[in-house]
């Protein structure tokens, strides 16, 4: 982009000082809940509440924390409530028209309330005698998957007298729990197969938690004397209700006011009881798992096969996860409790467990429970400061005790680190304003007088990075990486003070800092322990040995190394009888898959399988040449068929018996890459669907519509810019824009790139001049952070985004939502809304592999791919792992079976019906990369959009055809020899008509 120096300093210097006069004038949209047609809170009770949390309260946010809410109340005297009452399910006094709701007498119990869809609300009106702080208790029952549900907890939002009270009100969680059934199973080698889990069915009692398990203690909420009404609203997962009761909150007793009450005489000697962490009644959550442990001091021992010996690690470390054991106490007395526990996974931060006997803490000692960091096993004694244990009253008989993560000690920094970052993205924003989002090295800058109050608010935030330092220091006395991260950024603040009026050019420093904040803001919710063995100990008894010596670890070692070449996985990878499967997925999924073909493919068919994990679908090119070839590779990306197929490497499955059906299940735009001379070279395996994501809250408050079209889509942009807001399209993603206004990147014969039509000159300006002209942000760090936080509340983005909010954003799980991606109006009014970019990984067979073997090789195939098997498989790996590993499968049978809210899955349906790839041809590589270059030029550099396209054309053309003589497909001076006669989809898939409502 060539302009004169001089025009652009002087264009930057006006548009800096209108910018800058008008940061004064500005006034912030007001940005919140809206309020709802029922009963607000009156106009007393909003004055005093509005002044309790004044300090409180988080700028530019929806409403403050609970602890700040809470703190609030105490400071103006509002106290515990005094009274208890129940109030029936069924007894509601207002619903919405979608809830769903049936009144019925539901596993027992009369009158329940049957809450089968996942939408709607339901209002009570509780009579409180005298103003307080209350907690709800709910009686409920999650409906299983017979009755709609599945494996996911059941949500709720709460709003008090026409509000959140607080931002944890938008996500309350009622648990499922689960149990393991068949532990002790084990294949041919004596290795443990891991245990199927069932959820335990029946009634549960549970107070208002909320989702990210942050807190101890149940939340607290304020009702007024008088009459309150309080709204439920179901986010997810169905559920049955009985019973809600309003109680007055229990306090903690300390510990000393707990030993005073313990009988003198009380026993304390006898033997020990030993729980196998392992081998607990029950878990909240399938994702905590079982692992096995090589230490020698572990129990049972995991040297020479595989046994899952320990609890924990990675695979308990979520707020909120917690696990239960029954413990048989031999004589009523005074016990200890001790712990053989492994916390490495935070080095030099410390995790906490809330510790429950009989479902209650019994002091408050017990509330935070802390496990510093060790990089070993060792021996915890549950005891004070000066390591004298804790003695428990426990009588003869069971006692359930029971292990809950959480993050409380945290959550203080956390909220000031969120208020940091606030405000933070405030003042990159007046830069922004200030600077008219240009640098101009020849301005000189009076940060002082031109931007008031920015020097002093960058010291404070500095300040507070100090003070955050010493409050970690206050519970990791080891700096941590979080801790280091405060310092790092108070540094780098110091630094961009030191020269006060170069604060204008530091935008980019400024916004490191605030992104280095939010990620570390994240670890502090991570709380990883491993357990081994739980002790319980009579008071004056000792305690068994719970930690391996220097010579055991070291036999240990030479014990496992030795067994390393033994034993191993049921199949052998040697073995010319076992079918050789690669895949290109982590150890989770290979093991999952490992496990399901031992118990289910083998016994049906005879035919063993080894899965083996690879870290580079390049390797395959390695084999190829080598001649080691497996018999099956999956999770391979969509251009590794089409490159093998070009190298008669690939077997064409089309080709084979049942094909047909086979490729009934999956749509035929995801096949397009897949296809070469005739047939398909593979079969997609996962969809990273693409859906339009969208702020309910923030479009409600700004009065926009979901857009439909790109046509809406223009209408919503100015409003969306004058509020500071933006919607965003990746710039990578041409597919949406050239798809819909009928561009094909190839011609029919697929010998040269169709971008060289009226129709493609058009499309390609229309997605250039988004970010020309309507304003689109070309670089976006993290839509993810930015649609969190509300920045930008709308836009395109796929399946990691879905997953990413479903998982790490349950404080706006009612807040967003999806839809179909805008699409292009035909003449005939109907709307298109192709879109491509959705076919991350595929599965394929080789032609190096014996035809015997190619028979087994495709029965595993059509097995694996199967509805049935794909089901199992992605639910097994999200009931072991979590929601992060939500299996996006192209079946789109086996898809539809996955837990997704039923309102997002139609709309997923609907748009994938729409998706089509773009074709693999030899040299296709160069399009992407053209492509690219030409937007940097149009975009970035100003150039003309035509002559940038034309370049593109013209070196997409000279690769295409330089590519097609090597391949034999044009002749040495350019003639075509054959053509690629490439797959033409013109009308939406019609396989997903029968599983949409």
């Amino acid at each position: 982009m060539k302009h004169s120096m001089h025009k652009w300093r002087k264009r930057s210097i006006i548009v800096g000082l209108l910018l800058a006069a008008a940061i004064s004038l500005i006034k912030p949209q007001p940005f919140g809940h809206q309020p709802s047609a029922y009963a607000e809170p009156t106009g007393s009770q909003q004055k005093k509440e509005a002044s309790d949390v004044e300090q409180a309260g988080q700028e530019g946010a929806i409403e403050p924390y609970y602890l700040e809410r809470l703190q609030a109340w105490q400071k103006a005297g509002i106290s515990k409530g005094t009274s208890e009452q129940t109030l029936r399910a069924s007894a509601f006094t207002a619903k919405s028209d979608d809830a769903g709701l049936k009144v019925e007498t539901f596993e027992g119990k009369p009158e329940s309330l049957v809450w089968s869809g996942q939408r709607g609300w339901v209002e009570y009106e509780v009579d409180v005698a005298r103003e307080g702080l209350y907690e709800i208790w709910a009686d409920y029952y999650p409906l299983s998957v017979n009755d709609g549900g599945n494996r996911q907890p059941v949500l709720l939002s709460v709003f008090v007298n026409g509000e959140y009270p607080f931002n944890e009100a938008r996500s309350i969680v009622l648990e499922r729990y689960y149990r393991d059934v068949e532990r002790e199973r084990y294949d041919e080698s004596g290795n443990q197969l891991r245990a199927q889990v069932e959820e335990v069915p029946g009634w549960k009692k549970t107070a208002f938690r909320e989702s990210n398990g942050a807190y101890a203690l149940p939340l607290q909420w304020h009702l007024k004397q008088g009459k309150n009404t309080i709204r439920l609203q179901v986010l997810q997962q169905p559920v049955a209700l009985h019973e809600m009761t309003i109680k007055p909150a229990e306090e903690l007793p300390a510990y000393a006011e707990v030993k005073s009450t313990y009988p003198a005489d009380a026993v304390r000697v006898g033997t020990p009881v030993v729980i196998e962490a392992e081998h607990y009644d029950q878990k909240n959550s399938t994702s905590i798992q079982n692992v096995y442990d090589r230490d020698p001091a572990s129990h049972p021992k995991s040297i020479g096969s595989i046994a899952y010996n320990t609890l924990g690690g990675s695979r308990w470390m979520e707020g909120g996860q917690s696990v239960d054991w029954t413990i048989d106490v031999p004589e009523t007395g005074l016990y200890k409790l001790a712990m053989r526990v492994n916390q490495n996974g935070m080095k030099n931060m410390a995790v906490f467990r809330s510790l429950y006997i009989d479902g209650s803490i019994p002091f408050q000692e017990m509330k935070n429970v802390q496990f510093p960091y060790d990089s070993d096993w060792k021996g915890m004694t549950l005891a004070d400061s000066e390591g004298k244990p804790f003695a428990f009253y426990l009588t003869k008989g069971k006692h359930t005790l029971s292990m809950e993560a959480h993050y409380e000690p945290y959550m203080p920094m956390m909220i000031e680190m969120d208020h940091i970052s606030k405000e933070l993205r405030s003042i990159l924003l007046e830069l922004r304003m200030a600077t008219g989002n240009r640098e101009d090295k020849y301005r000189v800058w009076n940060v002082e007088k031109d931007i008031p109050g920015l020097i002093e608010r960058l010291e404070r935030i500095r300040e507070q990075f100090v003070s955050l330092q010493n409050q970690m220091k206050g519970i990791n006395p080891k700096t941590d990486n979080v801790a280091q991260m405060l310092k790092n950024g108070a540094a780098d603040l110091k630094s961009i003070l030191n020269r006060p009026n170069q604060i204008p050019y530091a935008k980019e420093r400024i916004a490191s800092v605030q992104e280095s904040l939010e990620s570390n803001r994240s670890l502090l919710m991570d709380s990883p322990l491993q357990l081994d063995q739980l002790f319980l100990a009579p008071l004056d008894e000792q305690l068994p040995g719970m930690t391996s010596n220097f010579w055991q670890k070291t036999g240990g070692m030479f014990q496992s190394l030795f067994y390393s070449f033994g034993k191993g996985s049921t199949t052998k990878a040697q073995d010319e009888n076992v079918l050789e499967v690669w895949m290109v997925w982590g150890r989770d999924y290979v093991d999952e898959l490992q496990r399901l073909v031992n118990d289910r493919f083998t016994p049906e068919t005879g035919i063993k399988v080894h899965i083996n994990m690879i870290q580079n679908p390049q390797m395959l090119t390695l084999a190829n040449a080598s001649g080691m070839m497996p018999d099956v590779a999956l999770g391979v990306p969509a251009n590794v068929p089409f490159d093998m197929a070009l190298r008669n490497a690939a077997l064409d499955l089309s080709k084979l018996p049942g094909a047909d059906e086979f490729f009934s299940s999956f749509n035929p735009g995801m096949l397009q890459p897949l296809y070469y001379d005739g047939g398909y070279y593979g079969v997609p395996e996962t969809v990273r669907f693409k859906v339009l994501f969208y702020r309910k809250d923030i479009l409600d408050q700004l009065g926009l519509k979901v857009p439909d079209t790109w046509d809406d889509v223009y209408t919503a942009l100015p409003t969306l810019l004058q509020n500071h807001y933006n919607f965003y399209m990746d710039p990578v993603d041409y597919t949406p824009i050239l798809f819909q206004n009928n561009v094909n990147l190839y011609t029919a014969n697929g010998l040269k790139t169709g971008l060289d039509t009226p129709d493609a000159f058009k499309s390609y300006k229309m997605w250039t001049d988004f970010y020309n002209v309507q304003g689109l942000e070309r670089v976006v760090q993290s839509f993810y952070n930015q649609f969190r936080r509300g920045d930008i509340p709308i836009g395109i983005s796929d399946f990691n985004m879905y997953i990413q909010l479903l998982v790490a954003a349950p404080e706006i799980a009612n807040d967003w939502a999806i839809a179909p991606i805008p699409g292009t109006k035909r003449e005939d009014g109907s709307v298109v809304r192709w879109s491509g970019g959705a076919n991350p990984t595929n599965a394929m067979l080789f032609k190096s592999t014996v035809p015997e073997k190619q028979q087994d090789a495709w029965k595993f195939l059509q097995w694996y791919m199967s509805a049935e098997v794909q089901t199992e498989f992605g639910l097994n790996l999200e009931q072991y792992y979590g929601e992060t590993f939500r299996w996006n499968t192209a079946n789109v049978r086996a898809f539809a079976q996955m837990p997704w809210k039923p309102q997002d899955l139609n709309v997923i349906l609907e748009q994938w019906q729409w998706t089509k790839e773009v074709p693999q041809v030899p040299g296709g590589y160069m399009t992407d990369r053209e492509i690219g270059f030409a937007w940097n030029r149009t975009v970035v550099d100003a150039e003309n959009p035509r002559i940038s396209l034309e370049k593109a054309i013209k070196e997409i053309n000279r690769e295409l055809a330089r590519k097609q003589q090597e391949f034999g497909i044009a002749g040495p001076n350019g003639e075509a020899l054959k053509s690629l006669d490439l797959p033409h989809m013109d009308k939406p898939w019609e396989g997903v008509d029968q599983l949409v409502e």
